[in-house]
This record gives structure tokens, sequence and C-alpha cells, in this order.
């Protein structure tokens, strides 16, 4: 009790920050918008869980990579029913925990002027926000990410677990594994005395080794190499060069070597697996990056203002409200929507699948019994009861069988043509952009094909344009 009279503005002005973070991120899910593909399969597998389509061992290997994320779905369809917003709610949470974390982690490095600054950061970032809102697991990794650096000094147990936690979440959780071992390497010497300790330490290894499917990450490192630097350089350098600046100070402030070490080592592993051995260049995957970087951007201007003033808060409140007036990379106003392309165009392709599929049901009733070409299952696997009977990718040289649902994947024009003479009617779905769909069997469609239906873009979000569109053929002759 006297802990929290003592620091009753401290705690308050946390639970403040928490709070509007909170309200901000719930208000992004607030529409019930649809989901973009990714979103939309995951979430199409913990429904099939809580529904008992499939088993819940069987349903969480469908996504190895993401268990986790598959589970907090199913979690929170249990709790709170079906929908966009029920599976996007964990995102929320985890996405305003993670400013208490920022705060924490900032003040222990520099004072609470630092933990404000880094809190508000968090709090109001719009590429935190977009993040946040979305049913996928990077919040919930970038939070753990901070979590364990923070308590790796406090409890190892813990870290460790959160570490787990993270990596359960999607392989890119892994990371949160570097500041652990670090810590751990000041106990080798002792370690090497106790051979029941190295034989415990084993049987933990194999088994996480097993648990976390380590052997599958070491293949992704060891695929073709990528070179997104271009990328890297626009991102970090002209679009968030007023924080990557000071956070490069801030990190060498850190007094604490270990800290220092977990957090370097742990951005430049992010950074070169992103940059060298990723297949793409889709921001998402640094997101844990960001949360480090806003917390040494704190830890950098706290310490400044110790130098500048002994009440180093009000220095970081100044520029806290310079960043906020000058509304660059900040959200001001609680919205809808948060843009994930706001900072690399086609991030996410956030085509209104939802809107799309009404409009399908309602001119087609009978649709799912109906003959369906498309280009990917993941939309498919949530706004529809239709397996499609072919799968038309980019990605399908030679014909091959599309994982998941087994049915022929191809690319081939003239194999499109063969299966439409097969098949007296039928309809095929487009994505209108650079998409997985076939150039040449995108051009056919629109030549040969009958336009049935055409969205252009969510209603949250006009002005970022994913049309997609529904063709048929053979229909008119039974009219």
């Amino acid at each position: 009790m006297v802990w929290i009279k003592k620091h009753f503005w401290e705690i308050a002005l946390v639970i403040l920050l928490f709070t509007i973070g909170f309200y901000f991120r719930l208000k992004g899910i607030s529409t019930n918008h649809s989901f973009w593909s990714d979103e939309a399969f995951t979430s199409a597998i913990a429904r099939d869980i809580l529904i008992g389509k499939t088993s819940f061992t069987n349903g969480i290997s469908v996504l190895e990579y993401q268990r986790m994320q598959i589970i907090s779905n199913l979690i929170s369809f249990k709790l709170f029913g079906l929908s966009e917003w029920s599976a996007r709610i964990p995102s929320v949470l985890w996405g305003s925990l993670g400013i208490v974390f920022a705060y924490l982690l900032a003040k222990r490095h520099s004072n609470r002027g630092g933990g404000f600054l880094a809190a508000f950061l968090f709090t109001f970032l719009q590429l935190n926000l977009a993040h946040s809102t979305q049913a996928k697991p990077y919040a919930a990794i970038e939070t753990l990410l901070l979590a364990t650096i923070y308590f790796v000094d406090k409890n190892i147990v813990l870290a460790i677990a959160l570490a787990i936690l993270a990596t359960l979440f999607n392989y890119l959780g892994i990371v949160a594994f570097i500041p652990v071992v670090i810590h751990f390497c000041k106990y080798l010497v002792e370690i090497k005395k106790k051979p029941v300790v190295i034989l415990a330490l084993s049987i933990f290894m194999i088994s996480l080794f097993w648990i976390l499917r380590l052997d599958k990450m070491l293949l992704l490192l060891t695929r073709a190499n990528y070179n997104w630097t271009t990328y890297l350089r626009e991102l970090f350098w002209r679009q968030f060069s007023f924080i990557t600046l000071p956070a490069i100070f801030g990190l060498f402030l850190i007094k604490n070597k270990k800290a220092l070490f977990g957090i370097l080592l742990t951005a430049l592993a992010l950074m070169f697996s992103w940059n060298f051995i990723s297949y793409s260049r889709n921001l998402r995957y640094l997101m844990p990056i960001f949360g480090l970087l806003l917390v040494l951007f704190g830890i950098f201007w706290g310490k400044v203002g110790e130098i500048l003033s002994k009440k180093s808060t009000l220095a970081c409140v100044f520029v806290s409200l310079l960043i906020f007036a000058g509304g660059y990379k900040i959200v001001r106003k609680p919205a809808t929507y948060y843009t994930p392309n706001a900072d690399f165009f086609a991030d996410v392709q956030n085509a209104d699948y939802k809107h799309f599929f009404k409009l399908v049901y309602e001119k087609f009733p009978d649709f799912d019994t109906q003959v369906v070409y498309a280009d990917m299952y993941d939309y498919m696997s949530w706004y529809t009861h239709k397996i499609p009977n072919a799968i038309l990718s980019k990605g399908y040289e030679e014909t091959k069988n599309y994982p998941y649902i087994n049915v022929p994947a191809y690319s081939s024009l003239q194999l499109f043509k063969g299966d439409i003479r097969k098949n007296p009617k039928g309809f095929l779905i487009v994505e209108d952009w650079q998409s997985y769909t076939p150039d040449d069997i995108k051009e056919y469609a629109k030549r040969n094909l009958k336009l049935e239906i055409r969205v252009e873009s969510m209603s949250v979000s006009p002005n970022d344009k994913w049309p997609l569109e529904l063709y048929s053929w053979g229909f008119e002759k039974n009219k």
C-alpha cells in the first residue's frame, strides 16, 4: 500500500496510456471489417476446431508455425462468438499490454521520463495500431519480446516461458531466445561442473527443439537468399529516421551490457533474416524491431533529459508533444481502421472479401454447389463453405496438389480452357491486382467470360483499392 501511494502518479499515468491505447485499438476493430487472406485462414482453422469439423491436434498442425495464434483465436471464439471482432481482440490486448512493457523497460534503463516517452509512442504509433487490430501474431510477438527482455534479469524461468510463447505464436518469435541465451552465458563455467544440470538442460533443449519444430526453422535459414536492402533503408532511414537515429544512441546509453547486447543482437538478427532470408519484404516481419526502437528512443531522450534538467520527465513530455503535434507516423484520433499499408504500399492486400462474398451469395445462393476456380483458398475458408475445384496460381508452373484441401493447382491458361470445356458452367474469382492470379487467365476472363460482380475496396478504406471480381460462364444459357 505504501509503494502504491509512493508511485501513485506513475501508476496512474501508465494506466491512462494503457486505457487510451486499448480504446484506440478497440475502435479499430469495431466495424467487423473484412479479414485479409492470412487472417481468414487461421480464423477458419480455429472455427473448424470449435465446431468439431476438425480435431484440435489436426487443426493446429495445419499451420505449425503459428500454433498459438490459432489457439488464441479458438479461445476468443469460445468467449465472444464467431466474428472478425473476436479473432482480432487478442491482438488488441497484446498491443495494449506492450504499452506497459515499453514503459517498464525504458524506465529501467533510463528514468520515468524515458519510460513515459516509450509508452506514449507505443500507444499512438500508426504502425503499432495497424498490427494490433489484425488477427495475426505480430503484436503478441512484439510485446512478448519486450517482456522477455524485461524479465530475463528478474526471473529467468518466466523469461524462457515468454520466449517459448512468442515462438509458438510464430517462428519469428524465436528471436526472443537471444536475450535469454546471452543471459545464460554467465552461468557456463558453473554449469560445466554440474553433470546433472547439463543432463537436465540437454533434455530440455531436445524437448524444446521438438515442440517448437526448430528443424523447420533451420530449413528456412538455408533457403535461397534475397536482398531487400533498398526497402530496409527506405523504412528505417527515410521514413523512421526521427526514431531510428535517437534509438541507436539510446542503445549505447544502456549500462547493463547483457541487456545492451541482447537488444543489439536481437535487432541485427531480425534485420538480417528479413533482408537476406525472408522471401518477401512484408513490414509485419519487422514488427518486433519497432517495439525495441521505441524503447531505445525513450531511453535516449530520458538520458538527454537528465543532462538538460534534473526533471527529465519534462523534456520527454516536450518531445512527445512535438511528435503528437506534428502527426507524422502518429494517430491522433481513434479511427475504425488503421491501414497496414501506410509505410509500405501493398504490405497487406486488404480486399473486401466479406462484402464480395455477401454479394456473391445474394446473387447466387447455390454458389457452394457450383464449379469454382480461385487463386487461393485462404479467404474462401472463412467466407464460404466451398472448396474450389482448382487453384489457379502463378506459383504452380506444373499441375500439383494444393496443400490443405488437396485439389489441383496450376497456372496454365490452356488447362483452364480445357476445364471450361469440361464444365458447362462455373465461376472464376479474380483478384484484380498483381496477385497470384495468372495474368493471361485474368485477361482471358476479361475478354471471354461474363463479369458478375466487382468490389473495389473496403468501405473503411476506400482509397486502398484491391478489386475483386467474379466471372461466370454457361449461366446465361439456362435463362
